[in-house]
């Protein structure tokens, strides 16, 4: 391709890069106005007080490590001497500033990137693809302990048995499904992550045992009926240290105040170590700014009691994920989502829709509640409507195969089936035990994998049953779970 001819013009203007960034807010030398990145990438005015202590809050919530998109570009530029002369595509030799390209610097778009990478990629990369499809197929085949020392259980067996399909990895979310790197959690090591029954909670952890691709953690100092699994890439836990940095309350462990609690003394004296942070799996990701702020007002369903939709409030905000939180109701009630939720809807979609939504709990005229009035007493904005996006609906179908936690005994994940289907969920059921252990779940839930998950990461699957084994089965299933009630005190 020919070189562009040489020309005197000036560089391009980089408005961007002629500001000065601190906390989320941009600042023109010699002039007072202040400038953010709006939901949507595009510069404007901040134009009060409060406009600016919410960017700032929102920035030290959602990009403690990982600076912004334009932070990141102008740290390139800095340290890049190609940067200052103007970037050239090495693609397409398209020209343009910093903030046209992605962080190499080398590259104008995502497409131009993967050409690049697919002409540097030796041939022989497809021959290992192949060998890589075949070693997922052969997952099927690896057995399992079944009924007895001489007797095994495989799911290609079992397919062919049912003339049943498992359920395509192609339906899987990318952490539901194979992951592309070995649990590295030890038993012992420390960190920070949600209470999964107080979601506004942030506790420090301890992993009491690893299962494959899955932890189970114990909140230091409580009792061990506590405790609970999470994948091992979840992004409910974080490295020690993230609360501070990001301006969340720290709950210690049992027994030790907040204010004297220090992760450096609590490490030393009890002589444990911290994970490190390359195992978190969400600490690496570029930040897309949302529309959603903390404080805004939506009407969201809730999930204990999914014939609700109330009144609701943005309650923290975490990379692309925001807490949500039903006004003047016990936190327990939280829960996190991103901005495709179904679960979720802008202020006045129940109006639009014929739905009834229910009002904070002491609301003195439940029947008169307006939206404009509430908003003003609140002194609260809503959640713009353009910030939901629409989920689309999942391709699971009736009777396909797949691995699911057993969320009554949640250190297990069984065989099962998919029942029944509605646009954004699917009912399990575990193979060989009764519908009455049947039960919803999101189609993107965490805790489903595809056949041959558990052969992959090393975690023990459970077969079905047997109708032999059943009612032993079925009986010890029970004690554990009425054992793990009673044992558990506060």
């Amino acid at each position: 391709m020919e070189e562009a001819a040489p020309t005197t013009k000036g560089p391009e203007f980089d408005v961007y890069g002629a500001m000065e960034w601190k906390d989320g807010v941009g600042t023109l030398p010699g002039s007072p106005l202040k400038f953010r990145v709006n939901e949507f990438g595009v510069l404007e005015v901040i134009t009060g007080e409060g406009d600016e202590e919410g960017v700032k809050k929102a920035h030290a919530k959602t990009t403690w490590s990982v600076p912004t998109a334009q932070e990141a570009l102008l740290e390139k530029v800095q340290v890049d001497p190609w940067g200052q002369r103007g970037l050239v595509c090495v693609r397409c030799n398209r020209k343009g500033s910093a903030v046209d390209f992605l962080s190499d610097g080398r590259h104008c778009s995502e497409r131009c990137l993967q050409q690049d990478q697919q002409d540097r990629r030796p041939a022989r990369a497809a021959s290992r693809g192949r060998r890589k499809r075949r070693g997922d197929g052969a997952l099927l085949k690896q057995t399992v302990p079944y009924g007895g020392k001489k007797k095994s259980w495989c799911w290609a067996s079992y397919l062919e048995q049912e003339k049943a399909i498992a359920a395509p990895n192609k339906l899987f979310k990318e952490y539901q499904s194979f992951p592309q790197c070995k649990n590295g959690f030890r038993v012992g090591m420390r960190l920070e992550g949600i209470d999964p029954e107080h979601p506004s909670m942030y506790c420090v952890l301890s992993i009491s045992e690893v299962s494959g691709h899955r932890i189970r953690l114990h909140f230091d100092k409580y009792s061990e009926c506590y405790d609970f699994w999470v994948n091992a890439n979840s992004p409910d836990i974080h490295p020690i240290g993230w609360c501070e940095k990001t301006g969340h309350k720290l709950q210690p462990p049992k027994g030790i105040k907040s204010e004297a609690f220090s992760w450096c003394s609590y490490l030393k004296m009890n002589k444990i170590q911290a994970a490190p942070k390359a195992l978190f799996d969400s600490q690496n990701t570029m930040v897309t700014p949302l529309g959603f702020r903390i404080g805004m007002k939506l009407e969201a369903v809730d999930k204990k009691n999914p014939s609700f939709i109330c009144v609701a409030t943005v309650t923290d905000l975490v990379e692309s994920r925001f807490l949500v939180h039903f006004d003047d109701w016990d936190e327990s009630y939280d829960y996190w989502c991103d901005a495709t939720s179904p679960y979720i809807h802008p202020v006045g979609w129940c109006q639009e829709n014929g739905k009834t939504l229910t009002t904070p709990p002491g609301f003195p005229d439940t029947t008169s509640f307006s939206w404009e009035k509430y908003l003003e007493e609140t002194g609260s904005l809503p959640a713009p409507a353009r910030a939901f996006k629409a989920k689309p609906p999942h391709s699971f179908q009736v009777n396909m195969k797949l691995e699911a936690v057993d969320k009554r005994n949640p250190m297990l994940v069984r065989v099962a089936s998919v029942v029944d289907t509605d646009d954004h969920r699917i009912k399990i059921h575990f193979d060989g035990w009764t519908d009455e252990y049947d039960y919803w779940v999101d189609a993107d839930s965490p805790d489903i994998h595809p056949a041959g998950w558990c052969a992959k990461t090393g975690h023990p699957l459970q077969p079905p049953i047997s109708e032999s084994t059943r009612i032993s089965h079925i009986i010890q299933y029970s004690l554990s779970y009425l054992d793990s009630i009673l044992h558990c005190t506060p």
